[in-house]
């Protein structure tokens, strides 16, 4: 049995961490800081705390991130979660290209009902992530695409890019960062499903079996939109 982390490490950062809210809206938002509260030296015993976004680093979405009366994150069954996953590789898409359903289709690689999808484009690693470039030149999910997921009736995607249609262009005058306008089809459709979004995952590339087992495991937090979550892949060991 090989374990395999497909989890970015949480750490202070102020921006690039979640939807750049502030840059393309002008909206505030907190950022991820992790502060040390007691010392060894001075209390006895090492703690921190931690201030973030449900939507920061690797994360999921559950329904209720659009719809009301969608399931919140504590409500999503663990089957939903864990379980059979196919691997479909995108590394060969360039920085700022669409997937689309005629990439998903070339695919060698065989989707099942009641599978996790996992897309692999690398993009996490090649942003990198953290960083401006990573929202400017974002692999992105065609609508054509998340149509074809759902047809194929997957429970949950998992991807190391937005599962959304291209969410941000450059300013012709200026080149600032602004959002497209095209908003979060892909979102609505798979969250009105029911299905599950696993984003923002990296180290994809260790991945070498076409079908692994996922296991990921979001914090409960009671009623929320998403959490953060580890997320890792089993090759092997398993029946």
């Amino acid at each position: 049995m090989r374990l395999i982390d497909l989890t970015l490490s949480i750490s202070s950062q102020d921006a690039w961490t979640k939807y750049p809210a502030r840059v393309t809206f002008g909206q505030e938002e907190p950022p991820t800081r992790i502060e040390t509260f007691a010392t060894i030296a001075k209390d006895g015993l090492f703690m921190q705390k931690i201030q973030t976004t449900t939507q920061s680093f690797t994360h999921i979405d559950a329904p209720k991130h659009f719809y009301e009366d969608g399931l919140a994150n504590d409500e999503i069954p663990l089957e939903q979660l864990v379980g059979e996953a196919v691997l479909i590789d995108l590394s060969h898409k360039h920085p700022g290209e669409g997937v689309t359903a005629a990439d998903l289709s070339s695919s060698t690689a065989q989707v099942k009902e009641g599978d996790i999808v996992i897309l692999r484009s690398g993009w996490t690693e090649r942003g990198p992530w953290g960083t401006e470039r990573f929202w400017r030149a974002m692999i992105w999910l065609s609508t054509d695409a998340c149509d074809w997921l759902i047809g194929r009736g997957i429970k949950s995607l998992a991807l190391d890019f937005m599962a959304e249609v291209q969410p941000f262009v450059a300013c012709p005058h200026c080149g600032a960062l602004r959002p497209s306008g095209k908003g979060s089809p892909n979102h609505r459709k798979f969250l009105k499903k029911g299905i599950v979004l696993i984003e923002w995952l990296t180290n994809l590339g260790a991945i070498s079996r076409e079908r692994v087992w996922l296991i990921c495991l979001p914090l409960k937090i009671k009623g929320s939109d998403g959490a953060p979550a580890r997320v890792i892949a089993i090759e092997g060991g398993l029946s």
